[in-house]
């Protein structure tokens, strides 16, 4: 009992946590209708500083305003770091309930911190006649306390234990780290001298102990005792009686043996009221299990018979029973539980012979023998119920849910005595209003909601079902939050009647059919003020219904058309009739078709329609067929004018000297190519295969840069025409030219152009070499660096090129070798360093001298821990370089370098140089020789120390 407690605490705190509080009272209310009438005194919620903010009995008899049970051990309990879950409180007098209860109480967490604590109030009464039902005489009782002693539940003088506790040398009793025992002691209560059994219950910090009344079990052989002394002594006087009394005690031993085993049948007669079985399993320092005790409840619950020949079975009868999916979860829990010897704790189904499943759980605790084996005590619990309600639970909550949300109705009721009516949150939302928004209002307040020209129908339906109880269900207009009118379907009933017959109660539902009304409206629109034309035609393919824009068109009568129209006198000739016929079949089984037909209009011509036929009744396919018919004839006029110019058009692309590729306005779809651009690109499909493919599988068969322009393009509509060149892998220069294809500001798709550029890029190449090289070095001039700088930059912001970062690195007191050496000498060592750095860098990597011995390195595809790494390794490149002087001892010389990455949000490539500067300059100053990455302070640093 208490475990489905504990569970429904927690469904209650999980419901209250998640803010949903219409679940936390539905939890509430089933918690309430599955125990007996009076079990649950109390559900309350406390905030973090102990205020009562909610409590299921909040009414003017029982008010929680001002209420605090910041002083209670079972809120401080929550306060303390580690506490359990669950916490078990002493019986309480109850301030909001003023009734005695036990306090079962669960913390509530917002966010990870506390936030308060939920208390369910356990009436002890009600624990008190549970036991009750369970003792066997009398003038037995069971106990159930707390480890600290405290009274919780006693089957007899209930009343006379609250708020008490057991004597403190019995306490000491349940020392923990003991899981049973037994004593001797007189009750309090009622003085009786009982013998007494104890043990904890498992998963809950309480005892139960189980008291038989002494008297009972010795006063038989106490009397027989008394009896057998006085007998023994006139038996001395007496000798000659001897034999005779040594009869009589024989039989009174027997007697006393018989009360004793009377006394074990009470304590089995007891072990079986308990629910569920009870079992010792020994095993063996071998690890073998062995059964030693099993009360008659064991066997049951695992849909077996005690008999001899199924205990002597063992484990493996038990493992026949069980289910075959829990099987080996079952076997490996017990099997670590063995070799932990740890508790054991598992949830396992058993099959009856009927098929029925069953669900149990399992329990028990290891005890060490002197022998080495291992003595498990253990019971077993039939939790079926238990699991049947919770899955029950879940698949109502959630039925609900799903009703609910689909059904998307608002709920009232009117009080007609008080005259009183009420909205949910639906029925407000409906009109626009807040939750509540309106309140508690009359009928004449309702009746000032609805539209003026329906206030009459929807009173005089609503009379007519109070008095005559006619069905009230009515379609009207109510003013919403916005001063606009909401269509709104109402139904309600008369739920409650007084003695005399009279309506006390009327509930209802609203529902918003505000959409069905302007789609029957759009409807109507459409059929009579579309620009379709609509006929609808009988099985016998006669006209029987024209719109207004069909009768025009065609010469006849619009609206019904009696007699119909044979359909064939709209046809040019008897085979466009008869072909016409042939899409029925497709009709019929299909429910609608889709077709361009030229009919006969009025004046004798033919004109062309796109038309599509539906089945009026799609469970009717012999019924009559709507036709929507748009007229398409200019268009067929134009397609095939459009199919000439296409033949040109295509023509031309073919002869073009160049490679073209056309797409549609989206740059998706291929539109046009030649055989120039398949020889360019070797592509190894032909012009007419790459018509109407996507661009994007295009892409796997063109070199890569090719494909980068692209898929950037389709991916980034970018507006005018734009000429860029591409370097092949083959050596070849590729110019691409996009031309945007647009009419009147419209784009109609893209025209890319590529030229092959090669040998005057060769020539370009050449020239651009010569004038962006440094003479003396080799390595890129300053306009060159920069050039390529704006180059990386202007890719980033548009999202094409790769991360990258720039390095300034500085000769440390280069000053000194050529005052040292001369001028000669110091361009050597430029030369040397610049050898030494193009070592260390890629093919995508650029070195560039900025000017004296000042140089900079753009690394492309790195973030910055690479490119710190990548500057530390030219720092050491450079300290290992040794150049030689031609009768002096080589020169040895280092560097200072700043390392700035390059990103997307950059302003200008100076504001790089400058944060690269700024690193290089915060190296040399404090101790030169060191890679420094730029970080936002760094400039402040360099501005001290300038």
């Amino acid at each position: 009992m208490l475990a489905g407690l504990d569970y429904t605490l927690q469904d209650m705190v999980s419901d209250y946590e998640s803010g949903d509080r219409a679940s936390f009272a539905r939890a509430i209310a089933t918690a309430q209708a599955t125990y007996p009438s009076g079990t649950i005194v109390q559900v309350s919620v406390a905030d973090a500083q102990g205020m009562v903010i909610y409590s299921n009995l909040d009414n003017p008899a029982h008010a929680v305003k001002g209420v605090s049970i910041a002083d209670r051990e079972h809120f401080k309990a929550h306060l303390q770091p580690g506490s359990a879950p669950l916490f078990v409180g002493r019986p309480l007098l109850g301030r909001v309930s003023g009734k005695w209860s036990v306090q079962l109480s669960r913390a509530l967490y917002r966010d990870g911190q506390f936030d308060g604590v939920l208390v369910l109030s356990l009436s002890p009464q009600y624990l008190s006649r549970q036991l009750q039902s369970i003792a066997d005489s009398q003038r037995d009782v069971i106990l159930v306390l707390r480890e600290d002693g405290a009274y919780l539940a006693r089957s007899q003088q209930q009343d006379d234990v609250m708020g008490r506790e057991v004597p403190q040398q019995r306490l000491a009793l349940f020392a923990p780290g003991i899981a049973q025992g037994t004593y001797e002691a007189q009750a309090m209560p009622d003085g009786t001298h009982r013998l007494y059994a104890w043990s904890r219950v498992q998963g809950f910090p309480l005892l139960v102990s189980t008291g038989l009344d002494s008297e009972a079990v010795y006063g038989p052989l106490n009397a027989a005792i008394r009896q057998s002394l006085w007998r023994n002594g006139i038996g001395t006087a007496l000798i000659f009686l001897g034999a005779l009394l040594t009869a009589w005690l024989a039989w009174q031993r027997r007697r006393e043996e018989a009360q004793r085993r009377q006394s074990e049948q009470r304590f089995m007669r007891l072990a079986r009221e308990v629910p569920g079985g009870l079992f010792q399993c020994a095993v063996d320092a071998q690890g073998q299990p062995r059964m030693r005790f099993t009360n008659p409840g064991f066997y049951s619950m695992h849909c077996l018979d005690a008999s001899p020949q199924v205990q002597a079975q063992g484990l493996s009868g038990l493992a026949a029973k069980v289910h075959q999916a829990d099987l080996a979860a079952l076997h490996r829990s017990i099997t670590q539980a063995i070799h932990t010897r740890g508790d054991w704790a598992h949830r396992y189904r058993v099959v009856a012979p009927d098929g029925m499943v069953r669900w149990l759980h399992g329990h028990a605790r290891p005890q060490l023998e002197k022998d080495g084996s291992v003595l498990w005590h253990g019971y077993i619990l039939d939790v079926t119920r238990d699991e049947a309600l919770q899955e029950a639970l879940r698949r109502g909550e959630e039925q609900l849910r799903l009703t609910i949300g689909a059904v998307r109705d608002g709920l009232w009721q009117w009080d007609c005595v008080n005259d009183r009516v009420q909205w949910d949150a639906r029925c407000h939302e409906m009109l626009g209003l807040a939750d509540q928004a309106l309140g508690v209002f009359t009928l004449a307040g309702f009746v000032e909601l609805l539209h003026p020209q329906d206030r009459q129908r929807v009173q005089s339906l609503l009379e007519k079902h109070l008095e005559q109880g006619e069905p009230f269900r009515v379609e009207m207009r109510l003013r919403q939050a916005d001063g606009n009118w909401r269509w709104v379907e109402s139904r309600g009933e008369v739920t409650q009647h007084g003695i005399d017959g009279k309506p006390l109660r009327m509930m209802g539902m609203h529902s918003d059919i505000q959409e069905r009304v302007e789609q029957t409206r759009l409807v109507g629109a459409l059929l009579e003020r579309g620009s379709a034309l609509v006929l609808v035609a009988s099985p016998a393919r006669d006209a029987v219904y024209a719109n207004a824009r069909a009768a025009a068109c065609f010469g006849i009568a619009a609206g019904p058309v009696q007699p119909g129209l044979p359909m064939r006198q709209l046809h040019g000739n008897d085979d466009s009739f008869v072909g016409f016929g042939g899409l029925y079949g497709q009709l019929k089984a299909q429910g609608t078709v889709r077709v361009e037909w030229a009919l006969r209009v009025a004046g004798g011509g033919l004109r062309w329609f796109d038309m599509q036929g539906t089945l009026l009744d799609p469970q009717d396919p012999e019924g009559n067929v709507i036709w929507t018919l748009f007229d398409i004839d200019a268009r067929h006029q134009a397609e095939a004018g459009l199919a000439q110019m296409r033949q040109r058009m295509d023509a031309i692309i073919e002869r073009f000297p160049s490679g073209l590729l056309v797409t549609d306005g989206a740059g998706q779809c291929i539109v046009a190519a030649n055989r120039m651009l398949v020889s360019m690109l070797q592509l190894p499909l032909a012009p007419e295969q790459l018509v109407g493919e996507p661009v994007q599988s295009l892409v796997p068969h063109l070199p890569m840069p090719v494909a980068r322009v692209l898929q950037c393009d389709a991916s980034v509509q970018l507006p005018g025409s734009g000429r860029t060149v591409h370097a092949l892998s083959n050596g070849r220069h590729i110019e691409i030219e996009r031309l945007p294809l647009s009419q009147q500001g419209q784009l109609l798709g893209q025209c890319w152009v590529f030229h092959d550029v090669t040998d005057y890029k060769q020539r370009e190449s050449q020239l651009e070499t010569l004038a962006s090289t440094d003479a003396l070095t080799g390595a890129s001039n300053r306009r060159a660096f920069l050039g390529r700088m704006e180059l990386e930059l202007e890719h980033l912001r548009m999202g094409l090129g790769r991360p990258c970062a720039l390095v300034m690195l500085d000769i440390d007191h280069f000053k000194r070798v050529n005052d040292s050496y001369g001028h000669a000498v110091g361009d050597e060592v430029l030369k040397h360093l610049v050898l030494a750095v193009s070592r260390q860098l890629r093919a995508d990597d650029l070195q560039g001298r900025l000017g004296g011995e000042e140089f900079a390195v753009l690394l492309s595809g790195v973030d910055a821990q690479t490119a710190l790494r990548r500057a530390e390794d030219l720092r050491l490149a450079v300290e290992r370089l040794s150049v030689p002087v031609q009768g002096l001892a080589p020169i040895r010389f280092t560097v200072s370098l700043g390392v700035c990455t390059m990103e997307q949000g950059d302003a200008s490539v100076a504001q790089c140089l400058e944060r690269a500067d700024a690193a290089m300059y915060y190296s040399k100053r404090n101790g030169r020789n060191q890679v420094t990455c730029w970080t936002p302070r760094i400039p402040e640093v360099a501005q001290e120390a300038h």
